[in-house]
């Protein structure tokens, strides 16, 4: 990389203390990080962000708990640039917590070298983006662009609490929810770093990855009802094992996407009700998972694995239903903001590809209602990611700070 000013005031000890503070709110004990949406910790690491910040800074928060932060909040015109702060169960340091450090880092450079930016930036941290509490994603960036719903603010933790409650408790009172609780008008592009996720980074050896398309899902839970019956006493052929077909179910479901190029479908978890060594099962629940970046193959594939599902279920004589629990469209980001992002890397000589995102991100939305959006990623460490073993490159935190810089300057 080259180190031409004002890259080379990029602080690569100043985001690692930031990210191990932030990881220690919330820390669990395999080293992993527990932040849900609207939870106490969650709070504290918002806390410590501003804490952060200098005191020129005017932040303002919205009435779903959303954080902006700039020294132009009166600016007719902004740039966006941040990430969020919550995790999945027993998470890594880096998801959501990177994109956030690496947007001060970049602010802090642009401040120490008196920059005025066309677009004087806006630190955006977002609350709830990961779908472990409720089951739902990008809560804080879809209620700032007023994409939220009713049946969104119903659902419910694992304790039953509802998003609306858990909000409540946290401070907050959320206003018309089909408005956005910010000036949209006056967003001029939004950009998010964040890791991969995957591992086509790391095997490419490459620092940077511009991300072209979010591939977006298709989400079920799938419900599988046989007959309980005794292990022992039951001969084979009189059996209605949903366990036996679920199992029959997850393994249609990889052959259904293994030959289509651009779609990828997932089991991630399977229930067994009551189940016991001793107990044929008689009810089985599993969530489907099915992605692509254009929806035309995705939807064949869908289309294919329900009719498998049918045909098992058929067959074995039982039952199966399918709760539809999400349908996003895939997301193509802007063309300006991918050209921008590709120029500036290339101008940093830094090694890098173009490539689409497989997880959703809070970018996606911005790009859904109109605002350019970009997003850099950095190598997820052997893929690994939503993990106490999560990892990227000092080079590739590094890097993505500095392109940062030059594309807010």
């Amino acid at each position: 990389m080259n180190d031409g000013e004002p890259t080379s005031l990029v602080s690569l000890d100043r985001i690692t203390r930031r990210l191990d503070e932030l990881l220690d709110i919330g820390r669990t004990e395999d080293g992993g990080v527990t932040r849900l949406a609207y939870s106490d910790a969650e709070t504290r690491a918002f806390e410590y962000v501003q804490s952060e910040l200098p005191t020129t800074y005017d932040v303002q928060i919205d009435s779903i708990g959303n954080f902006f932060a700039s020294v132009s909040h009166e600016a007719d015109q902004t740039t966006l640039i941040g990430s969020h702060l919550d995790s999945v169960f027993n998470g890594g340091r880096l998801d959501g917590a990177l994109g956030v450090v690496v947007a001060m880092e970049a602010l802090d450079v642009l401040s120490e070298i008196d920059a005025s930016p066309r677009h004087p930036p806006t630190l955006a941290v977002f609350r709830g983006e990961e779908s472990a509490r409720f089951g739902h994603h990008t809560i804080g960036s879809r209620g700032a662009l007023g994409l939220l719903t009713v049946d969104d603010f119903s659902r419910t933790d694992q304790n039953d609490v509802p998003l609306w409650l858990a909000m409540q408790r946290a401070g907050f009172r959320p206003s018309d929810l089909s408005e956005p609780t910010i000036c949209v008008e006056r967003i001029q592009q939004f950009f998010e770093t964040h890791i991969e996720q995957g591992r086509v980074l790391d095997e490419a050896d490459d620092v940077l990855g511009i991300v072209t398309s979010i591939r977006a899902p298709v989400r079920y839970e799938v419900t599988v009802t046989g007959t309980y019956d005794h292990s022992g006493a039951t001969p084979m052929n009189l059996r209605s094992d949903a366990l036996a077909a679920a199992g029959e179910m997850v393994t249609a479901v990889e052959n259904a996407a293994t030959d289509v190029e651009g779609v990828v479908a997932t089991v991630g978890d399977i229930t067994a009700h009551e189940g016991a060594i001793n107990t044929v099962c008689g009810k089985v629940t599993f969530p489907l998972d099915i992605r692509s970046d254009t929806i035309n193959p995705r939807d064949a594939v869908e289309a294919d694995i329900l009719e498998r599902f049918a045909d098992i279920a058929d067959c074995r004589g039982l039952s199966v239903s399918t709760d539809e629990l999400d349908r996003s469209k895939p997301v193509s980001l802007s063309s300006q903001t991918v050209d921008k992002l590709d120029s500036t890397v290339y101008a940093l000589d830094i090694p890098y590809q173009r490539l689409p995102s497989g997880g959703g991100h809070d970018a996606m939305n911005f790009q859904k209602v109109g605002i350019p959006t970009g997003m850099l990623f950095v190598p997820s460490v052997d893929g690994i990611s939503h993990s106490p073993y999560e990892k990227t490159y000092p080079e590739a935190i590094e890097a993505s700070a500095a392109a940062m810089v030059r594309v807010l300057s």
